[in-house]
């Protein structure tokens, strides 16, 4: 049964490239990918590596923070590891589940819990900093993106805003009985009121990270000739990442790049140059994710399951 999900969604993937590729002009796909200089995909490589870096350094602030310990290589290893099966792993969590198995080694209960929290944790940061940068995208630019767009953007920023300051008055109306499951599992969520440098470092290196992949796409459209306002970007890729997480494709592939081709084609970017902005893209986290693979195949990670 898992198997037949897994070519359903691989299925639905390959008919969206082929429905996306059939209304694209090959020649302006061509032109496009000759448009893009030679040195700038290494140069959107090492931007790719070094945001995933600082993403790795997030995840290591969230553990600590949580009570595991050791350097921040042995987070470096599990995150790069996780990266992979997050890419090549149907459901697209695969590393997540990993990391996790990584972390909570034993039956230990509530090192399971700590473990999944540190992942999720991580997981909301990236998330609340990229409807951050869609809000402040559509504030500052009104009109960059039609109803009822920007509205969802911002109800983005306001719920990641709401579940950080109210969280506390949360855990006060439930009042869940001390050492319990739930309370266990509120402590956790409160871990960045407790350690408020986690909130800071972790919603600072996620709009790094978000700002470096918008700035990609962004060069990468240039260099294809694409006309179309910086702050586009800013509100349309938010919204893109949102998109992908819909489980109906294998690991967003197809719905991405719908995504460009529908939010580009808002300003008249034709479906070809939308594409191979998109695969451009793609491409970036494909070679970043294979490199996590090279780390996992290393066996790095085993030195820390001592």
């Amino acid at each position: 049964m898992k198997w037949l999900k897994v070519l359903l969604k691989l299925g639905v993937s390959a008919a969206l490239l082929a429905w996306f590729f059939s209304r694209a002009d090959i020649a302006q796909i061509r032109a496009a990918a000759e448009a893009v200089p030679s040195w700038l995909w290494p140069v959107c490589f090492l931007m790719l590596v070094t945001g995933q870096l600082l993403s790795s350094v997030r995840w290591y602030w969230i553990v600590r923070a949580l009570g595991f310990d050791g350097a921040w290589a042995r987070y470096f290893n599990y995150y790069f590891s996780g990266m992979f099966f997050n890419l090549f792993l149907p459901t697209g969590i695969g590393g997540d589940v990993l990391k996790v198995f990584f972390l909570a080694r034993g039956d230990n209960r509530n090192r399971k819990l700590l473990a999944t929290y540190s992942v999720l944790l991580d997981r909301f940061f990236g998330f609340s900093s990229l409807m951050f940068i869609g809000a402040g995208a559509v504030i500052f630019s009104p009109g960059i993106l039609p109803a009822p767009f920007p509205a969802l953007l911002l109800a983005g920023a306001g719920g990641a805003l709401g579940f950080i300051f109210f969280s506390p008055v949360l855990k006060r109306i439930i009042r869940p009985e001390p050492g319990s499951m739930l309370g266990r599992i509120m402590d956790a969520v409160l871990v960045f009121w407790r350690h408020p440098e986690v909130l800071a470092v972790g919603i600072s290196l996620s709009l790094v990270l978000q700002t470096i992949c918008i700035v990609i796409c962004l060069v990468l459209g240039r260099a294809m000739h694409v006309e179309i306002p910086d702050a586009f970007y800013c509100a349309a890729f938010p919204l893109i990442g949102l998109l992908t997480l819909l489980p109906v494709s294998f690991n967003g592939i197809g719905l991405r790049e719908g995504g460009f081709v529908y939010f580009m084609g808002i300003y008249g970017v034709p479906p070809g140059k939308a594409l191979m902005v998109s695969l451009g893209f793609f491409s970036l986290q494909v070679a970043v994710c294979l490199l996590g693979g090279i780390i996992y195949s290393t066996g790095g990670y085993k030195k820390f399951q001592s």
